[in-house]
């Protein structure tokens, strides 16, 4: 029996079926495909599994002295390589498990395509802010924010030729579509966005 919904994106599936369906993976795939469990969000799974690189982004900013600005990238990059692979590597065994393509559960690619949109941004440092002042704070939070929803935009959208990327199917499928919204997104950031160097 197919308990696989069709929502605005993916095919989505009750969190508590997927889970068991795909809990006879390894631990680490799982996880890794899931982003810790955010892909079993009983709503908007997309979009939860976006946040982490945002998240990871704007600690940075709070965290890094104002000479190591080029760790956010080497992050980003760490990040989008970890889902390119887990996503190439391990989704069609999740696909089979769960009886499904695209599952709304597997996010891991929400987190290439978020890392991609956020690559090469001028991030206010807090760091290189002056003594008592928070714009640094305004900027990085206007940034990130503006870059997550341009990101979501595109991905849910799929403008041409996202959707046409989703029809490879298997990994690269779920990959390449997010990898396209991210660099549409990116590209808007780069030349409109807050943080535009």
């Amino acid at each position: 029996m197919n308990t696989a919904k069709r929502s605005l994106g993916e095919p989505k599936m009750d969190p508590a079926v997927a889970r068991q369906r795909i809990a006879g993976m390894a631990w680490f795939p799982r996880f890794s495909l899931t982003v810790g469990g955010l892909g079993f969000a009983p709503f908007a799974s997309g979009t939860w599994g976006s946040l982490p690189p945002c998240i990871a982004v704007l600690g940075l900013v709070v965290l890094l002295p104002a000479d190591l600005g080029w760790v956010i990238d080497a992050v980003l990059v760490a990040l989008l390589a970890w889902a390119a692979f887990g996503c190439v590597r391990w989704t069609a065994t999740a696909e089979e498990a769960l009886g499904i393509k695209d599952p709304s559960c597997i996010v891991l690619d929400e987190i290439a395509g978020m890392s991609i949109a956020l690559l090469g941004l001028h991030l206010p440092l807090r760091s290189m802010a002056e003594a008592g002042s928070w714009s640094w704070a305004g900027s990085g939070v206007l940034g990130v924010g503006m870059a997550f929803l341009l990101f979501r935009f595109f991905d849910v959208l799929k403008p041409p030729p996202c959707k046409a990327l989703e029809r490879i199917g298997g990994g690269w499928g779920v990959l390449l579509d997010d990898v396209l919204a991210g660099v549409y997104a990116c590209i808007v950031m780069h030349v409109v966005g807050p943080l535009a160097r």
